[in-house]
């Protein structure tokens, strides 16, 4: 069973660097939507088992748009667990006002040590990996491990990064730390996260121990 993990398309609150959890949303840019309309041509003649898409406006037009180029056609099913990160009172802030500051540095930096009910509420990483891990292991039991074809999942740049990372062993403390994987340091953009309209792929065979086949791919974007 391979597991597709596409970010959604470039929003406005990314261009003005404020975060964007959970609780906040912004609508997708010019590029955003082309980005999202050449993955889907990209993906167009692979035939997903399922979709699942964020219930967040970015991630679901992001999944409209792929769909819409898809040759099958796909239904998409609204999973409320591959919601962004929640930040709290900080959603919709720039990145830049936000207080505390020790709690700004803490969850860009020292995910173990953040702790929200000192900063803006919103939830623990530890709290939304298991969350978003859960979520997985639940879409992989549904389709079938031995399914041919794979499981598309739109959601967002935390969801994708951290829940593979975490699916991949990283412990909670290593989840903004450069990701390696075989020797190698992946690339990331921003805090340590995946590319919007990137495309991620992991394989299982067992639910158990997942195998990262595709990294932050973006050659189909016009650059």
């Amino acid at each position: 069973m391979q597991l597709y993990f596409v970010r959604h398309g470039r929003t406005q609150y990314n261009i003005e660097k404020r975060f964007q959890g959970g609780s906040a949303d912004s609508p997708l840019v010019e590029s955003g939507i082309a980005g999202a309309t050449a993955a889907g041509n990209y993906l167009k003649q692979v035939q997903f088992s399922q979709v699942y898409s964020s219930p967040q406006g970015r991630a679901l037009d992001t999944a409209k748009l792929i769909t819409a180029e898809n040759q099958w056609q796909p239904t998409i099913i609204v999973e409320p667990r591959f919601s962004e990160f929640d930040f709290g009172r900080w959603d919709g802030q720039l990145e830049k006002d936000v207080e505390p500051k020790d709690q700004l540095d803490k969850v860009m930096h020292q995910p173990e040590a953040y702790d929200p009910a000192d900063a803006n509420g919103g939830e623990t990483y530890a709290a939304f990996v298991a969350r978003t891990t859960a979520a997985v292991h639940d879409v992989v039991t549904k389709a079938g491990v031995d399914n041919p074809n794979p499981v598309l999942i739109v959601s967002h740049g935390l969801v994708t990064t951290m829940t593979i990372k975490t699916l991949m062993g990283v412990p909670v403390s290593g989840l903004r730390a450069p990701f390696v994987v075989d020797g190698k340091v992946l690339n990331t953009v921003g805090h340590g996260i995946v590319d919007n309209d990137s495309l991620t792929i992991v394989e299982t065979t067992d639910n158990q121990n997942f195998k990262l086949k595709t990294w932050n791919e973006t050659g189909y974007l016009s650059k």
